[in-house]
């Protein structure tokens, strides 16, 4: 059985800027100012190290912890919203068919999530498009910061659900960027970069060392073959 894990943003969705949008509106909540970001990339990243970097880089005192909890009730609140009210938001091509015909191999494919959301903006985002269903257990962005550990948590998950062990060559990580390829890199679980998510092309992913880039998810007879390899 293969254990399929997968990220989110610029992998499944497009929420064009919804998420940075609701972000922004909790933080002028929480700290009466913008964040100050210049300079910080958000593809990728986990949401505890975006609210960090946003609050050193702003010059916020205290504990940025202890912050970040308090933050996250108001971003939460402010997403659904966000997205609701973005005109152009969608699945990545193919992401829908895949994952269905996925689903419907139960014996051969097992799905997760691995991303840096935290687990409830996670599920706001997928089930906007009605996913939640496929996606039973997963790692998420809620306490850790580095994208291997999300990935480790996804796994544990995974095994307790599912009631079996997946082996890393078993395991594969689908995701858009560098940060989800090297995380993968680190348990030795095998990767699919796909060049959706608007920064990272087909020749920036390959030179990360994934095992498979691709422009994006359509090809859903290959990939379930890929996956089966």
């Amino acid at each position: 059985m293969r254990l399929l894990i997968f990220d989110i943003d610029g992998t499944i969705t497009h929420l064009d800027g919804a998420t940075r949008r609701a972000y922004w509106r909790a933080f002028r909540e929480l700290f009466g100012t913008d964040p100050v970001v210049d300079g910080l990339s958000m593809h990728g990243r986990t949401d505890p190290l975006i609210f960090r970097e946003c609050f050193t880089r702003t010059g916020l005192s205290g504990d940025w912890r202890e912050k970040y909890q308090s933050f996250k009730p108001l971003y939460l609140e402010a997403l659904p919203e966000s997205i609701k009210n973005t005109e152009r938001t969608f699945l990545h091509v193919g992401v829908k068919d895949l994952i269905e015909q996925l689903a419907e191999k139960p014996t051969e494919f097992a799905l997760a999530l691995g991303t840096g959301n935290m687990e409830a903006g996670a599920r706001v985002k997928i089930g906007y498009f009605g996913l939640n269903a496929f996606f039973p257990v997963g790692g998420f962005g809620d306490e850790h910061e580095e994208r291997h550990l999300i990935l480790q948590d996804s796994m544990d998950s995974s095994v307790r659900f599912y009631g079996r062990e997946f082996r890393p060559e078993h395991t594969w990580v689908i995701g858009d960027t560098e940060h989800d390829v090297h995380g993968a890199q680190k348990l030795g679980l095998r990767t699919l970069a796909v060049a959706t998510g608007g920064k990272y092309s087909v020749e920036m992913l390959a030179e990360t060392g994934a095992d498979e880039v691709r422009e994006d998810l359509s090809a859903t007879a290959d990939l379930i073959e890929l996956f089966r390899s």
